[in-house]
């Protein structure tokens, strides 16, 4: 027994004095850098060196919604030089890659292990993404933050000045509380503008990151109002995605109350742009108005059809202002954010559905009664959010990318489905995808409603981001 004891204690002294010198090896970043070459990559580079052999390099990016692992490829040593590039140019989440719109904030660090079993991360370094081939102009505050160029001081002071009138006033009409800090980046040239963002189309004018806060637009030629009229109609977009939070409130929410809501709020005496009301006016002669059902998931890709139904849609909001009231407008908001389905709401709060709000409608133009069917569940769709576009709308085809309406105003979703960071094999995802869209589009997190060309504007020369 005595003998047995002395064997396993001699094992065990000699495993203690085999263990390398390195055991209480340090690790150390002697440098650390990230780069930009907007809007194709950001570059990520460290180097560090130990006692023991580094084995394993791992870049951690935390964006204000998802977290990415993405582990580099080095050659294990004593000293080791790491290096990500992070592809900026494409909707598609990789394992190094996916779009990140300027003005998202987020923080890196590199995580370091080495054969003696240390681990070391580096403190967090923060960083803000940026279209840095572009000089700037910026006027913000702790809730709106105005980027343009190519336009005097007066251009970005008037959007800023609309933009902080508007928070604060459809904040109050929906009894909504306050999100973070958006940011709303004016192209003025159409070159820059698509080459900003990756698959742009040409008619598209507009993108909306709703999880991100980040709204781009393109505004050429320079048009001041035009602009107001955008920042005003993408931020109500906005207000409402963040208001509603997510899953069951976003879904019950119709795509043409959201839009109803973002032209509604357009102009600062809610009144009805020219070029929407007068196809809604030939509609309603013409006894041809679509059914507000017809309009729950997204619009159709026609201008025209488009543009009535941003006219019906403003028009409903503007009645249930007139006819029910604010207080009633914000119980119905309310009930909407506790994801009750929308018939369910509207009878609730108005005693009428859907189908009995377009009546309601179609009474007080002088238009008959119409027997609807009662509708079922509706089909998913992003969020509407505002867009603009100097091209005409495409012909239908067979492409699934719903395009925007020559002169119509979009609303802002769920984020956009093309920026939805997805983890790929051999990177980390952690929290919440990140979607984007386009104004008037169907499903896919924040759909940005990317409005044809800001018809107001009949925009005529391309224009630069």
């Amino acid at each position: 027994m005595k003998k047995t004891f002395l064997s396993v204690l001699a094992i065990l002294l000699f495993a203690l004095l085999a263990v390398p010198a390195y055991a209480d090896s340090t690790i150390t970043v002697s440098a650390q850098d990230l780069t930009y070459d907007f809007p194709k990559s950001m570059t990520f580079t460290a180097s560090a060196s130990s006692d023991a052999e580094i084995q394993k390099m791992t870049l951690v990016i935390r964006f204000p919604t998802v977290t990415r692992r993405v582990d580099a490829e080095i050659t294990p040593g004593k000293e080791v030089d790491a290096r990500i590039d992070w592809n900026l140019d494409t909707d598609n989440s990789s394992a190094t890659g996916g779009y990140i719109p300027p003005g998202v904030t987020a923080t890196y660090t590199w995580v370091i292990e080495d054969a003696a079993g240390t681990t070391f991360e580096t403190e967090p370094e923060t960083f803000s993404v940026e279209d840095n081939r572009i000089d700037w102009e910026t006027i913000e505050n702790d809730d709106l933050a105005i980027h343009w160029y190519g336009a005097g001081e007066s251009f970005g002071q008037g959007i800023y000045d609309a933009g902080i009138e508007t928070l604060k006033q459809v904040r109050e009409e929906l009894g909504a509380g306050a999100g973070g800090k958006i940011h709303i980046w004016f192209y003025t040239d159409r070159e820059d503008f698509q080459t900003s963002m990756p698959d742009m189309n040409v008619w598209t004018g507009g993108r909306s990151f709703g999880e991100y806060r980040v709204i781009i637009l393109l505004n050429e030629p320079v048009d001041a109002l035009d602009a107001v009229r955008g920042a005003r109609h993408e931020l109500t977009h906005q207000i409402i995605f963040d208001s509603l939070g997510g899953g069951l409130a976003r879904q019950a929410f119709p795509h043409w109350l959201n839009e109803g809501f973002a032209t509604y709020n357009e102009s600062g005496d809610r009144s009805l742009v020219e070029y929407i009301s007068g196809p809604l006016n030939r509609a309603i002669a013409n006894d041809a108005l679509p059914t507000l059902k017809s309009r729950e998931a997204n619009f159709p890709p026609d201008s025209q059809e488009a543009l009535v139904s941003y006219g019906l849609s403003y028009a409903v909001v503007d009645m249930l202002f007139r006819e029910f009231g604010r207080t009633k407008v914000q119980e119905m908001y309310r009930s909407f954010q506790e994801g009750v389905p929308s018939d369910a709401t509207f009878t609730k709060v108005f005693g009428l559905d859907t189908n009995g709000l377009d009546n309601m409608y179609r009474e007080s133009v002088g238009l008959p009664e119409r027997v609807l069917a009662s509708a079922g569940v509706p089909t998913p769709r992003a969020i509407p959010t505002f867009a603009l576009s100097s091209a005409e709308t495409p012909s239908k085809s067979g492409s699934n990318v719903t395009p925007t309406p020559r002169s119509v105003a979009a609303a802002n979703t769920s984020a956009p489905a093309a920026a939805t960071v997805v983890p790929a094999s051999g990177a980390s995802n952690e929290g919440g995808a990140v979607s984007t869209g386009l104004c008037g589009l169907g499903l896919g997190g924040v759909a940005l409603a990317m409005f044809g060309a800001y018809g107001w504007r009949k925009r005529r020369n391309p224009t630069r981001l």
